[in-house]
């Protein structure tokens, strides 16, 4: 199926801000940092619904499912088991106790996942979702699904506020919970991003690059106002409601202007792998250069050094990207 280049640019762009945001400390300012978080993974989501709409294919939610469960359901369960191996090597040499390897196997069962492979689970439950209201086609039951995120997702921010990091098992009973949050968040920004390219792709194609260029710097300047001008207790209730969708939108036209060079093909490589680098850079190679930090240079992991690692894992995730796409395809769910 062809690809969007610009699809890929903003998940390249996306990726590469959840990998810095996971290395740096203490260098963004806290409105950057912000922003930066409400974005990063809600742009995987509004772009999923973007693509569903742009292409407009017709399928069923078994079919969306069983289509899914092979692209997003392998990687979950081979990237669990890669960094579960890791995890016992570092027990072994006695970096983690028992505790916590049973944690990491609790989460994969739970779909918690480790590290940053929440977010595949999430993705496959809000895509079966929105394409299930999608084929339904009743307004009520749209309508009845935003009410259960309200009240769920309300409920879950005070608890996991006020009662998750209490003890060892509220954190066991959270973890589904958890899960569900995150399935709950995706699925409403998966809806937007389809109605936006349903109504917006057809404008996109004929309008001059000097409007959508003015456009995308207005709602990507407007979201990082909004993260720099509120406070703390109305940031979270707006950005929830707002940035997530103002984020992708004003990066999706900023990217579908990009031109050809350097630029847009360091960053939709990244789009196109940004799976790979996902599941690794957190659990596998933060951890190993917090260790040589800590171990070998007796420094703490901040500041400058940080965006030293940074730079390091980036050079290293080639060969790695090279490895999965070339050697061990079957465990992205290629055929």
């Amino acid at each position: 199926m062809h690809r969007l280049t610009y699809i890929d640019i903003l998940k390249g762009w996306s990726i590469l801000s959840i990998v810095f945001l996971h290395f740096e400390d203490g260098i963004l300012p806290s409105w950057l940092n912000a922003w930066i978080g409400n974005y990063m993974i809600s742009a995987f989501y509004f772009t999923s619904g973007w693509l569903a709409g742009v292409r407009n294919q017709e399928l069923s939610t078994r079919a969306l499912f069983n289509k899914r469960l092979r692209t997003l359901g392998i990687p979950y369960l081979w990237f669990s088991l890669i960094i579960l191996f890791f995890d016992l090597i570092w027990w072994v040499l006695g970096n983690y106790d028992g505790h916590f390897i049973a944690r990491e196997v609790y989460k994969t069962l739970t779909l918690r996942g480790i590290g940053t492979l929440w977010f595949l689970p999430a993705l496959f439950g809000g895509e079966i979702i929105f394409r299930t209201l999608l084929n339904k086609k009743k307004g009520w039951l749209i309508v009845l699904f935003l009410i259960i995120n309200f009240i769920y997702l309300n409920g879950y921010n005070v608890w996991s506020s006020e009662y998750r990091n209490l003890s060892t098992t509220n954190q066991i009973i959270d973890a589904p919970f958890f899960t569900i949050n995150k399935i709950l968040r995706a699925w409403p920004v998966i809806g937007i991003g389809y109605l936006l390219a349903r109504s917006c792709n057809p404008i996109l194609s004929k309008a001059p690059k000097w409007t959508i260029l003015l456009t995308g710097i207005g709602i990507t300047g407007f979201s990082i106002w909004i993260c720099g001008g509120l406070a703390d207790i109305s940031f979270h209730y707006f950005s929830f409601l707002i940035i997530p969708m103002l984020g992708p939108i004003g990066l999706l036209l900023l990217a579908y202007i990009i031109p050809s060079g350097i630029t847009e093909r360091f960053l939709s490589y990244w789009g196109k792998n940004s799976l790979v680098l996902m599941a690794t850079h957190y659990s596998l190679f933060l951890v190993v250069f917090q260790a040589i930090d800590q171990i070998i240079f007796n420094a703490p992991f901040t500041g400058w050094r940080t965006l030293i690692w940074f730079a390091i894992t980036i050079l290293i995730e080639i060969p790695v990207v090279w490895l999965f796409n070339n050697k061990l395809t079957f465990m992205l769910g290629k055929r």
